[in-house]
C-alpha cells in the first residue's frame, strides 16, 4: 500500500469528524487506508462519528496509551510505503495529501515531510523548529520568557528567520501533521513509547538525522491546523507535567552530561553509597548516644559530653569505610545488586568486633560501653536503609526510563532475535537498546529492524565507534569474541578510549562465575580455577555453625519427635518417613522427616532426625537445593548456574540462593538476593524446601501408631 494514515484520538470527536470529512473529501488517488487509534474517549459524539465513518478501521484502546504508543499500534497495522500521522484538528485541503507524496517521491533522502500548517486564519505556523539548548528551554519553558518575550534566542528556535513558502531541511517537525517514509523508519525504529505525550517528534526527528535521514519541510502541501499548546496553559496543568517530563526523559537519552553521567555511573553509585552510609553511621551514633543520655538514671556513671565521642566517631567511619570496602560491600553497587541480608550481617559483626576490640584495648574509660552496644544494631539498620534507598531510587528512575543503560547490541540478527525473545522486559533489567550492529551480505544495503521494528540496525562494525558516539551510548554487548583482524580490535581500542562498557554475552562466560583467573599456558591464554586456603577456611567455619545451629534444635525438637513417635500427632495421620534426596554435587544422603497428611512435610519443630542429619554432616544450613527420587538436579537458569561457581561443594543445604520467590523467573531480570525474612520462613515451615513428599521419593514409611486419615506411601 502506498499510504498509510494514522490518527490518535483523544476525547475531541468535533475535531475528528471534521478531519474525517476533509479525508474523505481531498483523499489521494494512491491506495491508501485510514486508521484510527482511539485512546479510551469518554466523550458522547464519538459513537456518531464511527458510526459515520465505519468504512475507515478503528482500533478502541481500553486504556490512554499515550500518542507515541498509539501511533505505532495503527503504524503496525498496515503495510504501507509512507505513513502520514494526524492529529484530530487537522483539516486537510485540496490536493494536500497528493503533493505530499509526490514531494516525498521527489525527496529519496526524506526519512520525514512535514507540510505548511496553517490556521483557522490562513496564516502560516511555526511548524518547523531548531533543536532546544539550555538557553531556549529557560526562555521557552520558565518565567524568563515572559521578561524577555521578544528574545532573538526564541525567535531563531521558531525559525522566524526562515521563509515559511520555500522548501528547506530542518532539524523537526510537529509531529501532529508529519509523513514518514518506511525504509527510513526501518533505520530508526518506530516512536519511543517512553514519551507518553510530547517530545516524541523531536525525538524521532533527532534519530532520522543521526541515521543519515533528511527532515525535510515543504510548503507545497497544506493543512489547516487547530494548534492549542495544552502545555502553555498553566504551570499546574497536567500537560504542562507530561511536557516537562517527556523534555526530561529527552535530554536523558540525548544530553552530554547524562550521558557522560552513566558513562561513570559505577563510581558515582559507588560515591553514592558511600555518602548514604557515613551520614548513617553518623546518625547512629548520634541516635545511641541521645539514647544512653535519655536512659542516664538506670546507670550509676556519668556520661561525657558528645566532643569526648568524637574521635570514636572518626575511628568508626574510617573503619566501617574500609572494612565494607574491602568486603566488596562498594562493589556491588557497580553491579546493579544488593547483598543478602546474611552478608552484610558478616560486614557489620566485623566493623562491630574490630570497634568493641580497639575500645578495648586502647581502655577507653570515657568511653560508655552502652552507647557502642547501642550503636551496633543501629548501624546495621542505617547502612541498609542506604543500601535499600540507593537500589530503591535506581529501580524507581530505571522505571520511569530516566537511568536506563542505553545499550548497542553487536550480533548477528539471528542470534539477537533469539535472545529478544527470551529476554524478557528489558526495561526491568536497566536496559535501553539503541539498535545493533552487524555485517550485511554482500550486496546488501542494510538488515531488518528486530524485535517487531523497534530495534533498528545501525550500522557495521567497522563503524562502531561512530556510531557509539552518535548515538550516546554507554555499553556496547557482543555475541561473538574478537575477530583476529586489525579493523577489530582498533574499534575495540576506540572504545575503550571513550570509556564505554563493553559486555561479552557468550557461552564460556561461566568462567568468570568461577573466579577463574587468566594465566599463560603454553603460549596461549587460558582461565584456571583453583581452590586455596580461604575455601577451606569457609567451609570449616560454616560447618561449625551447622553443628550449633544442628545440636541446639535437636535438644529443642526431640520432645515434638517423642510425641510423634509414641504417643500420637494432633495432625492426623502423620509418620516419619526416610527418603533418598540428591543434589547437584552427588550426594546421596538418606533423611529422616517428620510428613503430615498428604505427604506435606511438617514445620521445622518436628524435624528431629533432620536436625540429626545436619549435625552429621548430611545437609547443610545454606547450600543448592536436594531433589529426591532419581531427578536429576541441573542449574535452571542464570542465576542457579553462577551459585554453582560460587558455592563450595557440599551437602545440599535446608536453604540457599532458591528460597527466593523470584529464583527460577526469567534470567534476563535481576533477582533480588534472599532475605533474611523469607531464609527464616522457608526454614520453619519446610526445612530443605521438599514441599510434599510422593511415593516415587520414599525408601521406607514408618507410619504412626494410629492413624486417623488416609496412608501416606
Amino acid at each position: 500500500m502506498k499510504l498509510s494514515v494514522v490518527i490518535v484520538h483523544y476525547n475531541s470527536s468535533a475535531d475528528l469528524r471534521r478531519c474525517l470529512e476533509s479525508m474523505v473529501a481531498y483523499a489521494p488517488s494512491a491506495e491508501h487506508q485510514v486508521i484510527i487509534v482511539d485512546n479510551a474517549s469518554e466523550d458522547e459524539g464519538l459513537a456518531e462519528v464511527h458510526r459515520q465513518y465505519s468504512q475507515f478501521q478503528w482500533i478502541f484502546s481500553k486504556e490512554n496509551l499515550g500518542y507515541s504508543k498509539g501511533c505505532n499500534l495503527g503504524m503496525a497495522q498496515v503495510d504501507a510505503e509512507y505513513y502520514l500521522l494526524l492529529n484530530p484538528d487537522i483539516v486537510v485541503q485540496p490536493g494536500a495529501l497528493q503533493q505530499l507524496l509526490e514531494f516525498a517521491d521527489r525527496s529519496p533522502r526524506a526519512g520525514m515531510v512535514g507540510p505548511q500548517l496553517l490556521n483557522e486564519d490562513l496564516s502560516i505556523q511555526d511548524s518547523c523548529r531548531r533543536f532546544y539548548n539550555l538557553k531556549t528551554l529557560l526562555l521557552r519553558r520558565t518565567f524568563l520568557g515572559k521578561i524577555f518575550p521578544n528574545s532573538d534566542t526564541v525567535h531563531r528556535h521558531l525559525m522566524g528567520d526562515f521563509d515559511h513558502r520555500s522548501v528547506r531541511p530542518v532539524d523537526w517537525v510537529l509531529g501532529g501533521c508529519i509523513l514518514v517514509r518506511k525504509s527510513a523508519m526501518m533505520r530508526t525504529g518506530p516512536m519511543d513509547e517512553r514519551f507518553f505525550l510530547y517530545f516524541e517528534d523531536v525525538d524521532w526527528c533527532y534519530r532520522m538525522w543521526q541515521a543519515g535521514y533528511e527532515v525535510l519541510y515543504t510548503p507545497d502541501a497544506r493543512f489547516i491546523h487547530r494548534h492549542r499548546r495544552d502545555s502553555a496553559q498553566g504551570k499546574f496543568s497536567r500537560t504542562f507535567w507530561l511536557h516537562l517530563g517527556s523534555l526530561i526523559s529527552f535530554y536523558e537519552k540525548w544530553g552530554i552530561l547524562v550521558w557522560l553521567m552513566k558513562k561513570w555511573r559505577g563510581p558515582l553509585l559507588v560515591f553514592l553509597l558511600w555518602g548514604l552510609d557515613v551520614l548513617g553511621i553518623t546518625a547512629a551514633f548520634g541516635t545511641a548516644y541521645g539514647l544512653r543520655r535519655l536512659m542516664g538514671k538506670f546507670f550509676s556513671e556519668d556520661l561525657y559530653p558528645f566532643s569526648e565521642y568524637q574521635p570514636l566517631l572518626l575511628f568508626s567511619l574510617l573503619l566501617a569505610s574500609l572494612t565494607f570496602l574491602l568486603t566488596g560491600r562498594y562493589q556491588t553497587a557497580r553491579k546493579r545488586q544488593t547483598r543478602s541480608v546474611l552478608e552484610h550481617v558478616q560486614q557489620v559483626g566485623v566493623v562491630s568486633v574490630l570497634l568493641l576490640a580497639a575500645t578495648y584495648l586502647g581502655h577507653l574509660d570515657v568511653i560508655s560501653r552502652a552507647v557502642l552496644l547501642i550503636f551496633i544494631p543501629l548501624l546495621f539498620i542505617s547502612t541498609s536503609l542506604g543500601e535499600l534507598g540507593v537500589s530503591r531510587i535506581l529501580r524507581r528512575l530505571e522505571k520511569g526510563n530516566l537511568s536506563l543503560e542505553r545499550t548497542l547490541l553487536m550480533g548477528s540478527p539471528g542470534r539477537l532475535q533469539e535472545w529478544l525473545g527470551k529476554a524478557g522486559c528489558l526495561q526491568d533489567a536497566g536496559i535501553d537498546v539503541a539498535g545493533y550492529v552487524w555485517q550485511p551480505a554482500a550486496g546488501e544495503d542494510g538488515l531488518p529492524p528486530l524485535a517487531g521494528g523497534d530495534i533498528p540496525w545501525l550500522g557495521k562494525p567497522a563503524s562502531m565507534v561512530e556510531t557509539v558516539r552518535r548515538y550516546r551510548i554507554s555499553q556496547v554487548v557482543f555475541w561473538d569474541r574478537p575477530l583476529d583482524e586489525p579493523e577489530t580490535w582498533l574499534q575495540l581500542a576506540g572504545l575503550r578510549r571513550m570509556r564505554v562498557g563493553l559486555r561479552w554475552n557468550l557461552e564460556d562466560v561461566w568462567l568468570l562465575a568461577s573466579g577463574a583467573r587468566v594465566d599463560e599456558f603454553a603460549g596461549g591464554l587460558s582461565a584456571v580455577q583453583n581452590h586455596g586456603s580461604k575455601a577451606a577456611f569457609k567451609s570449616a567455619l560454616a560447618r561449625v555453625v551447622t553443628l550449633l545451629f544442628g545440636g541446639t534444635m535437636a535438644l529443642l525438637t526431640w520432645p515434638a519427635w517423642l510425641w510423634l513417635r509414641v504417643v500420637r500427632t494432633p495432625r492426623g495421620s502423620a509418620r516419619i518417613m526416610r527418603i533418598q534426596a540428591r543434589d547437584l554435587w552427588g550426594n546421596d544422603p538418606q533423611l529422616k522427616l517428620a510428613v503430615g497428611r498428604g505427604g506435606k512435610v511438617l514445620s521445622l519443630p518436628w524435624q528431629f532426625g533432620l536436625m540429626i542429619s545436619l549435625v552429621l554432616g548430611k545437609v547443610r544450613l545454606w547450600g543448592p537445593r536436594a531433589v529426591l527420587g532419581s531427578v536429576q538436579y541441573r542449574p535452571d537458569d542464570a542465576r542457579a548456574m553462577a551459585g554453582f561457581w560460587h558455592d563450595e561443594p557440599g551437602a545440599p543445604g535446608l536453604g540457599g540462593r532458591w528460597v527466593s520467590p523470584e529464583h527460577s523467573e526469567n534470567p534476563g531480570v535481576a533477582k533480588p538476593p534472599v532475605s533474611l525474612f523469607s531464609l527464616v520462613k522457608q526454614l520453619w515451615c519446610d526445612p530443605g524446601g521438599f514441599g510434599v513428599i510422593g511415593t516415587t521419593d520414599a525408601i521406607t514409611g514408618i507410619p504412626d501408631k494410629a492413624p486417623t486419615g488416609p496412608e501416606v506411601s
